[in-house]
């Protein structure tokens, strides 16, 4: 059986959506102290309790999601997405298989020529090195272009779109 190749389209979304969800469960679970903190012990500050550990509950499904939809995107057998997805749930497994879920689109998405930052790829960028009828250098629209050379800045086009080693 062929090995399936990575969408990186797909992946560089995925990526940044996850790294978004990450920064988003760290919010919510220093929220209970930031309630401690301002509220005293009343009904109202138990109800705000709840909507907050309800609120952790939330953003960590939505990282093991994202953590899914990446594995799936990269072309992870099922096998393993369904053990990253139990351990994602562990006390010092989930943050391991985070890193290593980061790690491997990192890796794709820099061989297929994105530059990734802390916060994932750029969205333009995505386009701009993928969409075969635009320039990678400066992004100019190459619809029709018939001269190997991009009128904007010159840069030699490929012949073949670029394709994603494994």
């Amino acid at each position: 059986m062929p090995k399936r190749q990575p969408d990186v389209r797909k992946l560089a979304i995925r990526q940044r959506w996850l790294v978004w969800m990450v920064l988003l469960s760290i919010v919510m679970q220093a929220l209970p102290f930031v309630l401690d903190a301002y509220f005293s012990p009343s009904a109202g500050a138990r109800l705000l309790y709840m909507i907050a550990i309800f609120a952790q509950f939330a953003a960590l499904l939505l990282v093991a999601v994202g953590a899914i939809f990446i594995m799936l995107a990269d072309g992870t057998h099922v096998v393993v997405i369904v053990l990253a997805a139990i351990l994602l749930f562990a006390p010092c497994g989930g943050i391991l298989i985070l890193l290593l879920i980061n790690r491997r689109a990192t890796r794709l998405l820099r061989a297929a020529g994105l530059r990734v930052g802390l916060m994932g790829v750029n969205p333009d960028e995505v386009e701009r090195i993928l969409d075969p009828n635009l320039c990678t250098t400066c992004g100019y629209n190459l619809t029709g272009n018939l001269s190997g050379l991009c009128p904007e800045c010159g840069t030699p086009l490929p012949l073949t779109p670029p394709t994603v080693p494994q």
